[in-house]
């Protein structure tokens, strides 16, 4: 049961990884809770599938209350935010108090982000769900909310006191959940190259999806890999935008697919463009990550096709986060584990690895160039 910890002083905490690991649960939730009341907030398809496992989880919290949010990203709103408020307020939560959150990216999102808002900072843990939240969105404290304009536009960096990572909980997430939470193991296999990309390789070619003890192996790298980053730059202004990798063109394509696609699938998507934009760009060198486009191609093989408007993605990309007073940042590999930040580059390159990655795809018609 690896404890990887994230260092970031007085507000450190454990992000804990492995499988059948139900029993140790209570006792961290009550370490961390501290006397204080739990208030739990679910995704509904969590919800259906765990009611009666978490009500005895969670047993020795007589004083808790719960309540269920939608599933799905239409979640990460100011109605749903708005609700977790109702909730709270109603039920007189303190700062002592402890709020849960048990589900995937969105339930993290939205909660971290609600705790971080409520009475000026609350308390909060992560039992994640997914195998998404459980290598990225639920560890470094970037919580949110979406809007019309773009993701993740509205919120605040708050971190937990625990990341709880259960693989059994992989157990009953839909395949295509499982291939979108391997969007991310691509990027982390891009990003710290050697072993990582061998185990990658082998765990997506290999088919099976539900091999707990490969995501494991592939899962503790990626873990420690992000929380060494976010201790160095907690707040996103550094070395930790390296985690942004494929995001830049990944929530492009999110917002041009209509939200059809899930997160993992457009990064993957976006890790291809920003691969081929490395190529144009010359940043990549010849050859320097033929080994990784294998993987990416083999993972995108198993991606659903939905078409991408390629206006309202580049639109969305204008309005991306990611910008440094108007200039577009996105990350490249020179080789494998070898990221950095780059901007100025031409709107021309940007679009031209966009739309012939789409259009390599299927998913928008042929390019004008």
């Amino acid at each position: 049961m690896p404890r990887i910890r994230v260092n970031l002083g007085g507000r450190s905490y454990p992000v804990v990884i492995g499988s059948d690991m139900s029993g140790r649960l209570p006792l961290e939730l009550e370490r961390v809770a501290n006397g204080g009341r739990v208030f739990v907030i679910y995704d509904a398809q969590i919800y259906a599938l765990y009611a009666r496992h978490f009500g005895r989880l969670f047993k020795s919290f007589k004083n808790r209350a719960e309540f269920v949010v939608p599933s799905g990203e239409k979640s990460k709103s100011i109605t749903q935010l708005q609700g977790i408020y109702d909730f709270l307020l109603a039920e007189k939560i303190t700062r002592s108090d402890l709020v849960v959150a048990c589900g995937g990216g969105v339930i993290s999102d939205l909660v971290g982000y609600a705790a971080a808002t409520t009475l000026r900072g609350i308390r909060w843990a992560v039992i994640s769900t997914t195998l998404l939240g459980m290598v990225d969105a639920a560890i470094g404290g970037k919580t949110g909310i979406n809007h019309r304009q773009g993701k993740n536009l509205l919120g605040a960096f708050w971190q937990p006191c625990l990341v709880w990572c259960d693989a059994d909980y992989l157990l009953t997430l839909p395949k295509r959940q499982i291939i979108s939470g391997s969007g991310e193991l691509l990027k982390y296999a891009g990003l710290i190259g050697g072993s990582m990309i061998s185990l990658f390789s082998r765990f997506i070619e290999k088919g099976d999806l539900y091999d707990f003890s490969l995501i494991q192996r592939m899962m503790i790298p990626s873990v420690r890999y992000k929380a060494n980053l976010v201790a160095m730059d907690e707040t996103d202004m550094g070395r930790r935008m390296l985690l942004n990798f494929g995001h830049t063109f990944g929530h492009a394509i999110e917002h041009g697919s209509g939200m059809r696609y899930y997160h993992g699938e457009a990064l993957a998507i976006g890790i291809k463009a920003a691969c081929r934009l490395g190529n144009i760009a010359g940043i990549s060198g010849t050859g320097a990550i033929d080994s990784y486009y294998s993987a990416v191609d083999t993972l995108l093989a198993d991606l659903p096709r939905f078409r991408v408007n390629l206006p309202k993605a580049l639109q969305a990309l204008s309005v991306d986060k990611k910008r440094s007073q108007m200039r577009q940042k996105f990350i490249l590999l020179q080789g494998l584990g070898k990221p950095i930040i780059v901007q100025n580059l031409g709107l021309n390159l940007i679009r031209r690895s966009l739309e012939r990655t789409l259009c390599d795809l299927g998913l928008v018609g042929e390019p004008n160039d």
